[in-house]
């Protein structure tokens, strides 16, 4: 858009150009006579649909069963904004969920019910109640409840009400014969101590204990509870993985576990899902049969999920709403400016109205520079992000509750329920519907009214769909997705088992080869009718193994020091020799990238403050099957999803400035590139041949036009249908086979995540909702544009699309059109 207010003069482009090309299409216009002066510029802006009147604005609001004039005044102020496109508006009723009968009433033990009572809870939910019957009826349950509706209370009171009676049966025991009788598990050790005083104001009231085992636990502590056990442990599952094959004294407590607890259980997706899996096999070889209570925030597939992940039925307990006052949501896409920009300018004006503000990004990166941004106009604002030293971000937590800082810049870490105090608003970037409840449940928990707002991103496909169809966001619900089958996880669970216990006969018989493999290499010998491990290779095979990864890591270090890691494939696009890397508000540049069987090392240099640029990788990759696993029919089109060997390539990188928010930028090219092969799973499928588009190209253009569209309609199927796979798109990377037609989506994680079958699932929606992005995008760019073909991801910097040929290989898609996989053509060029 160029807009002069000294002359009148106002353009708005079709095209999605960089600013000279804009201009010099402005000048071509001028001199033909097509620029109009002194014109209503906003009339023309809402006709354009940049902007709303704001009558539209007001019966938006209005049909929501409030006066526009009630709003909150920082509310209005970010719904008047010239600059954005006010998408939705919302607005949440204060909610209390139905009340159920006091624990008194339901036979709590009248010490632990008087403790309920006196923390404020003088009659549980609803499904409180129902959880709690269910689980002393000794059902595996799991509870799908809000943030912050009391679902610790759910599982906490009767697995505290069993303890108890099996204390009144045996009576205080000597330290010597205490033991364990239940586990409850959290996915970081800040939430577990954010836990504790509750959990243990509980235990006590029938004489119960409860301590802390984790990473953090100092050792005088840990030799404390070793002496004189606890009837329940909070924990995690890395303490548990270490400790069971090391045999620690901690790991005899375990043996007579009765029950498990796991809290924030959708946090157990792809890979750390697929360890957790396995963890709890152990366990059980262990301790024998145990109970299991999942407790959860909303997902739409609980029961198939804890299903999958535990390896056993569940029964379901769910409440759709938790305890909050009256929020205000709005759904807002930048149309003049980034979404950064939109993100830093709400920010300044809640900071100004002295509401308390949590703004999440889905990316360390995109953290990190809100923060830097949001400091360079003055908010009061800290990182808060996995990566950073825990006493770090306990000092941030503090800061904020005591109302040190007004706003705290968070990746997904602060989602889960920590206490931070009393959070007025949200400001969160584009998530699905599930995680913006999670994010959103940290605010108005005292039963103030609180403001919410999701920040569409002016570039990219989905927020251009979810522009136009606003309401299907709402639908879009996350689904829990793991891979028990995983092969390089299971070869190395199965090798810590060995480790816990010997391997008897009979077990782990749906992984023979893997048992096989195990014994060929020497890492596990037969004795007695029993699988021993080669204890020194198995430990050295095991010693730097991360349960929340595949295992195969990098060590960042400065100077010599260790400041860091990173697991593989990602440590290759984000630390390749010349990568600028974000890590606790600092940059470095990394000056070194060696990776040698499973071990490596990064070596950076710290950048300089007003250091301009960061940067993205250029890749290449190359795909293979290895073995088909699945095949089915999407209309006529045949899709496979398959185990797949990845060969990835970084041969350069892209220098974007800072402030920037490009999406192109200057290509540097490496001396030497960096590789890296794994093994994962994966879609393969023959796009239709566009024909009418190449029937009108010229003989000697046709391949890149081919291989272009091809390339398009790769990048749509990922990020475009991102959020039928519950985000998924982030945990996966595509693959156009040249002019062949066959694209390749594969999971990022070695050995597989579960992304992929998600959306191999949902290809039939995958597919539909890919056409409507291309068709609904107003752009009229040869190759698309940010909203609708191109990638943040891209390994290419966004070139060699083609917008038409992709949407009519969609429109041949859902027509009918019959494609077979077939192979590949030897040599053909890849393009990622």
């Amino acid at each position: 858009m160029i807009n002069c207010k000294g002359c009148g003069i106002f353009y708005i482009s079709q095209n999605v150009l960089e600013n000279d090309e804009a201009y010099l299409e402005f000048l071509e216009k001028y001199d033909e006579g097509l620029i109009k002066r002194n014109v209503d510029v906003e009339k023309i802006m809402e006709k354009e649909g940049l902007i709303r009147s704001k009558n539209q604005i007001i019966k938006m609001v209005e049909d929501h069963g409030i006066k526009y004039e009630n709003l909150p005044k920082v509310m209005k102020d970010i719904l008047s904004s010239r600059e954005d496109y006010i998408v939705y508006y919302k607005l949440f009723d204060e909610n209390t969920p139905d009340m159920g009968h006091s624990t008194y009433e339901i036979g709590i033990d009248p010490s632990l019910a008087e403790v309920v009572e006196k923390s404020g809870i003088t009659k549980l939910y609803k499904f409180q109640e129902e959880a709690v019957k269910r689980i002393l009826n000794s059902e595996n349950v799991v509870i799908v409840a809000p943030t912050g509706s009391g679902k610790t209370e759910a599982f906490a009171i009767p697995i505290i009400q069993l303890i108890g009676k099996k204390i009144e049966h045996f009576g205080t025991l000597r330290a010597g014969e205490r033991f364990v009788r239940a586990l409850f598990i959290y996915p970081t050790k800040a939430l577990a101590r954010d836990q504790s005083p509750k959990l243990s104001r509980l235990a006590s009231s029938i004489g119960a204990r409860i301590e802390i085992f984790d990473g953090d636990t100092p050792s005088s502590e840990r030799q404390r509870i070793i002496s004189n056990p606890p009837d329940i442990i909070i924990t995690n599952f890395d303490t548990l993985h270490y400790h069971m094959m090391h045999r620690t004294s901690f790991s005899r407590l375990l043996h007579n576990v009765e029950h498990i607890v796991v809290d924030e259980v959708h946090v157990y997706t792809g890979t750390f899902g697929s360890n957790v899996h396995f963890i709890i096999k152990r366990l059980r070889r262990i301790c024998g049969n145990f109970q299991i209570v999942a407790a959860s925030a909303t997902i739409s597939n609980p029961l198939e999920f804890c299903e999958s992940l535990f390896g056993i039925d569940f029964s379901l307990v769910q409440e759709e709403e938790g305890k909050r006052g009256r929020m205000h949501f709005a759904i807002i896409f930048p149309s003049l400016r980034t979404h950064r920009s939109l993100v830093i300018d709400v920010l300044k004006r809640l900071a100004s109205y002295d509401y308390r503000t949590l703004v999440f990004s889905s990316s360390h990166l995109g953290a990190e520079l809100t923060a830097f941004y949001a400091r360079k106009n003055g908010i009061n604002i800290s990182v808060h992000r996995a990566g950073l030293l825990s006493s770090y971000r306990k000092k941030i937590e503090k800061e904020f509750k005591l109302g040190l800082l007004k706003a705290i810049s968070s990746t997904p870490t602060l989602e889960l329920g920590i206490d931070i105090g009393n959070v007025d608003s949200v400001v969160s970037d584009l998530v699905t519907i599930t995680r913006m409840i999670h994010r959103i449940g940290r605010a108005g928990r005292r039963g103030q009214e609180s403001i919410a707002i999701l920040a569409l991103r002016d570039n990219d496909p989905i927020s251009q769909y979810y522009k136009n169809n606003p309401k299907d966001y709402f639908d879009d619900v996350d689904q829990g997705y793991v891979d028990p089958s995983n092969p390089v996880i299971a070869e190395l669970q199965i090798l810590a088992s060995s480790m816990d216990k010997p391997i008897r006969k009979g077990e782990f018989m749906n992984f023979k080869n893997i048992l096989r493999k195990l014994e060929y290499r020497k890492i596990l010998f037969e004795k007695d009718d029993r699988l021993i491990p080669n204890y020194s290779i198995a430990r050295r095979i095991l010693e730097k193994y991360d349960i929340r990864g595949s295992g195969e890591t990098v060590t960042i270090t400065l100077n010599g020091k260790k400041i860091g890691t990173r697991e593989m494939p990602q440590a290759l696009k984000e630390l390749h020799p010349e990568a600028v890397y974000f890590l606790a508000g600092s940059r470095y540049k990394s000056k070194s990238f060696k990776f040698e069987k499973g071990i490596g090392e990064v070596k950076v240099e710290r950048l300089p403050i007003n250091y301009p640029y960061y940067t993205k990788p250029l890749m290449e990759d190359r795909p293979s099957i290895l073995k088909i696993l699945d095949k089915k029919q999407i209309v006529n089109i045949e899709v496979a999803y398959c185990e797949s060997l990845i060969e990835k390539k970084v041969i350069g990188y892209v220098n974007f400035e800072i402030g920037s928010e490009g999406v192109k930028g200057q290509k540097v090219f490496l001396d030497k590139p960096v590789e890296y092969k794994f093994q994962t799973k994966g879609i393969v499928f023959r796009a239709p041949i566009p024909d009418r588009i190449l029937s009108k190209t010229p003989m000697e253009k046709i391949d890149d036009i081919a291989c272009s569209s091809y390339h398009a309609a790769e990048h749509v199927t990922i990020e475009g249908t991102n959020m039928i796979t519950g985000g998924a798109a982030q945990d996966m990377g595509g693959i156009a086979l040249g002019s062949s037609g066959l694209i390749f989506i594969y999971d990022g994680s070695v050995g597989g995540n579960g992304a992929t079958r998600l959306l191999y699932d949902k290809m039939d929606l995958a597919f539909k909702r890919a056409l409507k992005i291309l068709k609904e995008c107003p752009c009229r760019s040869e190759n698309g544009c940010p909203r609708c073909t191109y990638s943040y991801r891209c390994g290419n910097n966004n070139e060699y699309l083609n917008k038409l040929g992709a949407k009519e290989i969609f429109v041949r898609i859902l027509s009918g059109e019959v494609t077979q996989i077939g192979l590949p053509i030897p040599g053909e060029r890849t393009i990622v």
